[in-house]
């Protein structure tokens, strides 16, 4: 039997890329070995993955009989080691330790031969699913590789199975000049890839045939993909934009981001009040934003609640600018956002104690279970101490002392965190 504590200590181990510990725990653990090939990594990914960058690691690993060909165990479809975030450069010593370049590879790669060697000899590849279901044509790296397969049938607005996107919204940032080649060859054009090509003629048709393109934000409404295992794939529907951008941005967010001037000019001239005044919170333009609402006198009390949000969103984007900025304009600091969470749940999640402060003035909801995980603002902190993208970063000795200053009460089961500072003000209040 496995035991689960050896097995995340190897996972650990992984993660901080320590090829001496993972070694001395392969060799001391028959349950770590059991797991040579095991989905420990993220979205499933196998030992080897989490070690494809770090050679040493990699090394041990394959030593200890890992399979460098093993793909990861993913709901969507499954990612080779060479398939994602990976140069040429860095595949080629996993390609000499026995890596194979499939078709996905080789797109991704800029492997031209390799595609037409592949898909010559079985002609049915340029359908073929792999790493979130994307096709070859999402890999595609070159126009060379993306007109081939197009040529071989692809199929130009396929979509992916786990985000419902196609090849030209995952190209956009990473390979523009591909996504520039689908659309001309008939891509569905949306308002961000419109914007993200800087294609002013495309940004003026989506805003004159779509009313709420300055209202769509990624991840949300139109673009939150459905994540149905084995349904059917909804048309017109995406959320790839999150990974390619950024979580919850508007069109105007990405123009900006993006530096395309231009289409950010065209955006603002469509835009009404309350469009430019979210746009103007979101980029913490403080005098842009105080111009607006003295324009407008009471426009922060029309906002919906899908418009206030934002404050949230931007907790969620550890923005405390933005954040004070909407504080201070009167938006509705209770409103949720992702997850069901409110800005000060986020904040304090991500250990900005700046943030939490300031949003500790604004009727919190202490010692009020989240709807989604059942956490209070203090259980949400603790937990984005010992497992959140902040863990490393977030300040969250200082959040916790101001929660529990603030009221918020240790309940059974927090902590401990492994983090003496935090454990101690936790102790003192049980």
């Amino acid at each position: 039997m496995t035991s689960p504590n050896v097995v995340e200590e190897f996972r650990r181990a992984l993660v901080a890329g320590d090829a001496a510990a993972t070694r001395a725990l392969l060799t001391q653990h028959a349950d770590v070995r059991a797991a040579i090939n095991a989905p420990v990594g993220d979205f499933g990914g196998r030992p080897v993955t989490v070690a494809r960058k770090n050679l040493p690691l990699l090394d041990v690993l394959l030593e200890f009989g890992a399979d460098i060909n093993l793909k990861s165990d993913w709901w969507a479809g499954p990612f080779g080691v060479l398939e994602y975030d990976i140069t040429p450069d860095e595949a080629a010593p996993l390609i000499a330790r026995g890596a194979v370049v499939d078709i996905f590879a080789a797109a991704h790669l800029g492997m031209a031969a390799r595609v037409r060697e592949l898909v010559d000899a079985d002609p049915a590849l340029v359908h073929a699913r792999g790493g979130d279901g994307k096709t070859p044509l999402h890999c595609a790296s070159t126009v060379e590789i993306a007109e081939y397969l197009l040529k071989r049938g692809a199929v130009v607005d396929a979509r992916d199975v786990d985000h419902e996107s196609t090849a030209a919204q995952y190209l956009v940032r990473s390979a523009p000049e591909v996504a520039r080649l689908l659309v001309a060859r008939g891509a569905w054009v949306d308002i961000f890839l419109a914007v993200g090509l800087g294609d002013v003629a495309r940004v003026e048709r989506c805003l004159r045939e779509d009313p709420a393109a300055l209202d769509h934000r990624t991840g949300l409404g139109l673009y939150r993909a459905l994540h149905r295992p084995g349904g059917a794939i909804a048309p017109q529907r995406v959320d790839i934009y999150r990974w390619v951008f950024g979580h919850f941005l508007s069109a105007m967010d990405v123009a900006r981001l993006l530096g395309r001037r231009e289409a950010l000019a065209q955006l603002h001239a469509r835009a009404t009040p309350a469009q430019r005044l979210l746009d103007a919170c979101a980029a913490a333009d403080r005098g842009a934003a105080e111009a607006i609402v003295s324009a407008t006198p009471g426009l922060v009390a029309t906002l919906s609640t899908d418009q206030q949000r934002l404050i949230a969103d931007r907790a969620f984007a550890n923005d405390t600018a933005a954040v004070s900025l909407m504080l201070d304009l009167g938006f509705d600091a209770r409103v949720p956002g992702h997850e069901r969470f409110e800005a000060i749940r986020w904040a304090a999640f991500l250990g900005n104690a700046a943030m939490v402060a300031r949003l500790l003035r604004y009727d919190p909801p202490l010692n009020t279970p989240d709807p989604s995980f059942g956490g209070t603002i203090l259980g949400n902190c603790l937990y984005g101490a010992c497992h959140g993208w902040a863990a490393g970063t977030g300040d969250f000795v200082a959040t916790v002392r101001l929660l529990l200053e603030a009221g918020e009460e240790v309940r059974p089961g927090y902590g401990p965190t492994g983090i003496a500072a935090i454990d101690a003000l936790l102790d003192a209040r049980r």
